[in-house]
């Protein structure tokens, strides 16, 4: 009888060990998975080596980064710290609009640097009060252009990270966005999607996907919760900067049809979908947990 207690004793405190690591850290991700470091800004302003490690035990091995000081005022000590973390960056957002008019290859160089095989531009506000025109869009299109020879002597890849206010239209019908294309070539400058903005300026994500296939290489996923009205645009500004925080939800809740985004993704060939929640009401490591989770259970990328 001790015997058969003694027993039980042992399982229950192994059962237990390992249910604490399973839970302490995920399996690893498919390489076509990566965390924007923009979700985690809060954090990483604080300590770098622990959020890393935190972003490192949800399963990620990619990040895409952010041109913060403390990412791209050293960029062989993030590098450094990336590597202890057993992280890597494939993608470096830049958006400094006066340092690519001035010198875009001081960009290529510090993505370089930090092991990135993208850069591009993601944002095209230099203040929250700025109003996106037509010629600023057109500006960022020849500007990446312009750079797409040092780009490839380096071994980069330029991309262009798309919100809803490039979608404002023009006389034409079209956008500004549309604009934009016109100016690049997609073998020069890749696009990449926030499948949350589009949906917020009225676009439906998947036909979306399908009218710029060919340019549609990376998807910032994120869903919207059911209740976030869509398409209310007033001419000025697709990107309110006071919007709640309870507009961000996981995948696998919200309005948002992740299915037929990853499927037309298949379809397109889209090569990464990076998750991002850019506000969160709670705990932000757990929502981007459940939004792994949903992409493991539903089999999103098979």
């Amino acid at each position: 009888m001790k015997n058969i207690l003694l027993i039980l004793i042992v399982t229950v405190i192994a059962s237990c060990g390992t249910r604490e690591k399973s839970t302490a850290e995920n399996p690893p991700l498919d390489n076509r998975i990566a965390a924007q470091l923009w979700t985690f800004r809060y954090d990483l302003e604080k300590d770098v080596p622990g959020t890393l490690k935190k972003i490192k035990a949800l399963g990620f091995t990619y990040v895409e980064g952010f041109d913060a000081p403390y990412i791209v005022g050293n960029p062989d000590d993030f590098k450094a710290k990336l590597d202890s973390a057993g992280l890597k960056m494939f993608a470096l957002h830049w958006n400094t609009l006066a340092d690519w008019r001035k010198d875009p290859s001081i960009i290529i160089n510090t993505a370089k640097k930090l092991g990135a095989q993208y850069t591009g531009i993601a944002w095209l506000k230099e203040s929250k009060a700025d109003t996106v025109t037509l010629a600023i869009v057109n500006e960022a299109a020849d500007m990446l252009t312009k750079a797409c020879p040092l780009a490839k002597e380096a071994g980069l890849q330029l991309y262009y990270h798309i919100h809803g206010y490039e979608l404002q239209p023009l006389e034409t019908g079209k956008t500004f966005f549309d604009s934009f294309v016109s100016r690049i070539d997609y073998s020069c400058v890749r696009l990449e999607m926030d499948v949350f903005w589009v949906t917020y300026a009225g676009k439906d994500p998947v036909q979306f996907m399908e009218q710029y296939k060919g340019g549609v290489e990376l998807l910032h996923v994120k869903n919207m919760a059911s209740n976030v009205s869509t398409g209310t645009f007033d001419g000025s500004d697709f990107m309110p900067p006071d919007m709640p925080a309870q507009n961000w939800v996981p995948l696998g809740k919200g309005q948002i049809d992740y299915k037929s985004v990853f499927q037309k993704g298949k379809e397109i060939g889209v090569k990464w979908y990076i998750l991002e929640m850019d506000k969160y009401d709670g705990d932000v490591y757990a929502a981007v947990d459940s939004s792994l989770s949903y992409i493991r259970k539903e089999k999103l990328l098979p």
